[in-house]
């Protein structure tokens, strides 16, 4: 991948549209971007790793931070990049999530974040390859095949992050492998591995404790041994499985011998319970006798009742031959009030109708009594139909005249307040063209106040310089005054260390002397001095100390002496960095001239404060005047377009005068016109409001008469003809009247006639003899069943009798207890015989469980003795505490160590190479990722934070290069041709500053295009190409610039 160009706005400094051309480089292929701090070097690459992957170079960056705050509030933030990548060419556009002012009213709306991905065709059109921000993301991976770290590393090595490989601890190195590598996978396998051995062990203890729950539900009753056993904590499975099979063999013995107790009780009770069903019959019988004896006794009673009914069903049978005359009879008498009715409201009607025609007639000779006004009524229309032309052009001559005065009226308005807006206008310029005459004067004041700005903020950017120097100070001094305590007591601990050893020397020969002198005697050569006479023997007042003690001792020496070495070190190192500082402290100092003549370091915080505060005044002061200047340039405008607005209102008043004249000479002629029609109409109809009005009531009266007059002629027809019809109704209703009156006589008589005959004394008597045919049934049906119940009774009662001949009453009671007795008994035995039944055969369970379990448990063991030692050794328990996610990392680093001592080699001229500490750390601390630096000049290993600044920057590099190279032959298919290096070349000599220029030339001969930031003044000279970012109060711009 190499970029083409970058394109910036509203991102970060860069306030507006800001394009870096890199083809402005043609065949160069390495270049410094250099700037103030602050200006904007470290966002080009953020602007890159944005386009490409919406996020930014750093860790401590995001794209929701990197809207400019230079920008205008309509400005978008939006990164654009032309790039290549395998012979194509594509360009990507990114904005991030951000809030826009409201095109209207007050308030933001939030823009959420989009993405457009294009390539290119042969013709040089663009085509589309994604649309929108899941799109680009996922178009992006494909084509680059890198994730965001992953680029990071291999193209961008962003300010300060590039260190972290090389100093940080095993743990931290593998977070960041981790990220760059992928190796999740191994991770993952460790945790598998730990989670089927955890799974395995839970399983395991699972199957223990049910194992346990299932024994301890054994049923042992009657058996000491096994009870004794299962109370024992813990529970001796061995034993216990052991004696289960006995004790359900005796179970089952126990069972037979109470099943056949249970068989001959249960044929006992079952000879006691036929005896007591025979006796409930023998009761029964007795008991039916007695019921069936009542009944006959309540049947005998009813008698007399019964033949009342038959009578009233003989009666009923009567009455029901005479209710269909009877019911014709009342038929008729309805129909009779009937018409009677109707023939009364018919003679009520007939009278309303004669009443009715009589008014009719009286309306209908008055309306036929206007006829001569009628006719006067049209002879008016048709006049006023004559007039009605003459009336409407007097009208429309009468509106024409109004809407001309009130033009004119209006106009002559219009011309007296143009004629005094152009006076307030020309008064108006004239004063401000006299505030104009300023201008010049503000900005010469303005361009005073900016350059005396751009010179205080100068000094104060040298005045945090040199607060940051003097914090760092204070942090070494800091350390020095640990470090010189640590060495102190170092020192004290290497002297009781040494006084131990001298000690333990002096006990351990005095030990040997005394040891000796046992062997002494009087006569007998020392094996020492070779003396017969021994005065003086050592005594054995000494503890011979151990080998092991001294060796101990000895050791603890050396490592005291190593560490205060190294102490001496640390301490030679961090007075260096102190006088570095003071010297960096001394020449910006120095650089702050005469803009800050009292300076100095004690006195630089009071000289910011002093600073900042005249760089706040001056800021006030700017923005004054550039809000006047602002002012003043708005109303220049604004002179310009009243300026303007005046010739148009003075060419607009001689039209007004014009039009003026012109409606004045309209009106007169109109005038005329209108009198000369006046004279033909009537003045109570001269406007056209007026005629209608008069026109439209006449016609209307006239259609009133008319009207009243048709309503009248036809109510007067339609009551004579009302009339009519209900005096023909009512003659016809008399006559049925009188057919119906001769129809009820005869069937009267023709009733009283059958009323007789059948025997009925009166009309009540038939009334009350009346029933309904479901009633005659139901007293019938009473008759009959009265008879057959009767007949039932004597029947039973006659057979019951004769079987219960020469038989007594049973004792219900003394059976009754013979059977509870026995049942009571059958019921005990039969619980004993299910307990045993179901503890026999839960016994029998139980131990089939149990064996299952051991089967279960002896499986889980075995495998988890497998999975249990691969799960520790993944995890790191082993006797290198290597993880095996981080053995993995270790050959990914080995890797990475072999392409970047290539370099470093260089760099260093042949002294230093990285290694990986392989030893095992202190503690249960994991390890393995670590790193060393083997220097030639001592032929020892040491830690590479040991390593001075310019140093470590070179390790560092060399670390990150061959990163980049190995990361890149990881991912596979991954075309990089770019490079960006962010600061560290200051920390280096001349010399090293060559070896590292060295090691980045034998990258860019690869075809790679290498982008370096840097202060350094050195390396600005010897690369022929630079990207100057160039700062203001405005926002930043770029600029290439080359050497010739």
């Amino acid at each position: 991948m190499k970029p083409l160009k970058l394109t910036m706005q509203a991102f970060g400094p860069y306030a507006t549209r800001e394009e870096i051309d890199f083809r402005e480089l043609d065949s160069r292929t390495m270049f410094v971007i250099s700037g103030k701090t602050g200006s904007g070097k470290t966002t080009i690459f953020d602007g890159i790793s944005y386009a490409i992957y919406g996020k930014a170079s750093g860790e401590d960056r995001s794209p929701a931070d990197m809207r400019s705050q230079f920008a205008k509030e309509e400005d978008i933030t939006e990164v654009e990049l032309l790039f290549n990548l395998r012979g194509k060419t594509y360009r990507i556009w990114r904005s991030p999530q951000q809030d826009k002012k409201k095109a209207r009213g007050d308030g933001y709306t939030t823009i959420n974040a989009r993405a457009e991905l294009f390539t290119f065709d042969e013709e040089g059109g663009e085509i589309i390859l994604a649309a929108n921000v899941r799109e680009v993301d996922e178009k992006v991976k494909s084509l680059i095949q890198l994730d965001a770290n992953q680029f990071r590393q291999i193209l961008m090595i962003p300010q300060g992050e590039f260190r972290k490989l090389l100093t940080s601890d095993s743990k931290d190195k593998e977070v960041i492998l981790q990220r760059l590598f992928h190796t999740q996978l191994y991770k993952m396998i460790q945790e598998g591995l730990k989670a089927e051995a955890d799974d395995l062990r839970k399983q395991v203890e699972a199957s223990i404790e049910l194992r346990t729950r299932e024994l301890l539900k054994i049923h042992s009753t009657d058996n000491e041994e096994l009870q004794q056993l299962l109370l024992e904590e813990p529970v001796n499975d061995s034993k216990i499985l052991s004696l289960l099979p006995g004790q359900i063999e005796g179970m089952e013995k126990r069972l037979e011998d109470v099943e056949q107790t249970f068989q001959t009780i249960q044929n006992k009770r079952d000879n006691v319970n036929k005896e007591l069903a025979d006796a409930h019959n023998l009761l029964k019988q007795f008991e039916l006798k007695e019921k069936l004896g009542a009944e006959l006794t309540v049947l005998l009673h009813q008698e007399s009742e019964i033949g009342q009914v038959s009578q009233e069903i003989t009666l009923a049978h009567k009455a029901a031959r005479l209710i269909k005359q009877d019911e014709y009879c009342h038929k008729l008498n309805s129909i009779l009030k009937g018409l009677k009715q109707d023939m009364d409201r018919l003679m009520s009607e007939k009278e309303t109708a004669k009443n009715r025609l009589e008014l009719a007639r009286k309306r209908y000779e008055e309306e036929a009594a206007k006829e001569p006004a009628k006719e006067e009524l049209v002879k008016k229309i048709n006049h006023l139909e004559s007039i009605q032309g003459d009336v409407h052009s007097l009208d429309s001559l009468q509106s024409e005249l109004q809407m001309l005065q009130e033009k004119s009226t209006k106009q002559q308005e219009l011309i007296n307040r143009d004629t005094e807006e152009k006076a307030n206008l020309s008064k108006w310029i004239k004063n401000r063209e006299e505030r104009l005459e300023k201008f010049g004067e503000s900005q010469s004041l303005l361009f005073h106040y900016e350059k005396s700005l751009r010179e205080k903020e100068s000094v104060l950017e040298i005045l945090k310089e040199i607060h940051t120097l003097s914090e760092r100070q204070d942090r070494y001094k800091v350390t020095m005054k640990r470090l010189s305590g640590q060495y102190e007591n170092t020192a004290a601990r290497m002297k009781d260390a040494s006084d131990s050893i001298t000690y333990l020397e002096g006990e351990w020969r005095a030990a040997q002397s005394a040891a000796l002198a046992r062997e002494l005697t009087e006569g007998g050569p020392c094996p020492v001095c070779g003396s017969e006479h021994h005065p003086n023997l050592a005594t054995d007042k000494h503890t011979l100390p151990s080998e092991e003690d001294m060796k101990s001792a000895r050791e603890m020496l050396q490592v005291l002496q190593s560490e205060e070495k190294q102490l001496s070190l640390s301490m030679a190192q961090e007075e260096t960095k102190i006088q570095n500082t003071d010297e960096q402290i001394r020449l910006l100092i120095k650089r702050a001239g005469n803009q800050a003549e009292n300076l100095s370091l004690e006195n630089h915080q009071e000289v910011t404060l002093e600073f900042q505060s005249n760089v706040q005044s001056l800021k006030r002061e700017i923005l004054e005047k550039k809000n006047e200047i602002e002012h003043l340039k708005q109303l220049s405008e604004q002179v310009k377009k009243e300026k303007g607005k005046l010739e148009k209102l003075e060419g607009s008043g001689r039209e007004n005068l014009e039009i003026q004249q012109e409606l004045k000479m309209d009106f007169l002629t109109k005038k005329t016109s209108l009198e000369k029609i006046k004279e033909s109409i009537p003045s109570n109809l001269y406007t056209r409001q007026e005629f209608d009005v008069e026109f439209q009531k006449t016609k209307e009266t006239l259609g009133k008469m008319k009207a009243a007059f048709e309503k009248a002629q036809s109510n007067f027809y339609q009551s004579e003809n009302d009339y009519k019809v209900k005096e023909a109704q009512l003659k016809d209703k008399e006559a049925q009247v009188e057919k119906a009156e001769s129809d009820m006589k005869h069937e009267r008589e023709e009733f009283l006639s059958l009323l007789n005959r059948e025997g009925f004394p009166h009309y009540r008597a038939f009334h009350e003899a009346k029933r309904t045919d479901e009633e005659i049934a139901i007293l019938e049906e009473r008759v009959k069943k009265y008879g057959e119940d009767l007949r039932s009774v004597k029947d039973r009662l006659s057979d019951v009798s004769n079987q219960l001949e020469n038989k007594d009453k049973p004792d219900i009671q003394v059976i009754q207890q013979s059977l509870t007795a026995v049942t009571q008994e059958m019921k005990e035995i039969n619980e004993v015989l299910n307990r045993l039944i179901s503890h026999t055969q839960e016994n029998k369970e139980i131990l089939a469980r149990v064996t299952d379990i051991n089967a279960n448990i002896k499986e889980h063991e075995e495998a988890y003795q497998t999975v249990g030692h691969l799960a520790d050794i993944a995890r790191g328990q082993n006797a290198n505490r290597l993880t095996f996610e981080r053995y993995v990392l270790a050959s990914f680093l080995e890797d990475i160590l072999s392409v970047a001592n290539d370099r470093l080699s260089k760099m260093t001229a042949g002294r230093y190479n990285l290694i990986r500490k392989t030893d095992r750390s202190k503690g249960n601390i994991q390890s393995g990722l670590e790193l060393l630096v083997f220097d030639q000049y001592t032929g020892q290993e040491r830690h590479v934070k040991t390593l001075s600044g310019g140093e470590s920057f070179k390790a560092s590099l060399a670390l990150a290069l061959g990163l980049a190279d190995v990361v890149q032959q990881y991912a596979g298919g991954v075309s990089l041709e770019t490079m960006f290096i962010d600061e560290g070349f200051g920390t280096l000599d001349p010399e090293s500053l060559d070896h590292a220029i060295e090691a980045l030339m034998d990258i860019q001969s690869s075809g790679r295009l290498v982008g370096l930031i840097s202060h350094v003044p050195e390396l600005k000279e010897r690369i022929d190409a630079r990207l100057e970012v160039i700062s203001s109060q405005n926002g930043s711009r770029t600029e290439f610039q080359f050497m010739v």
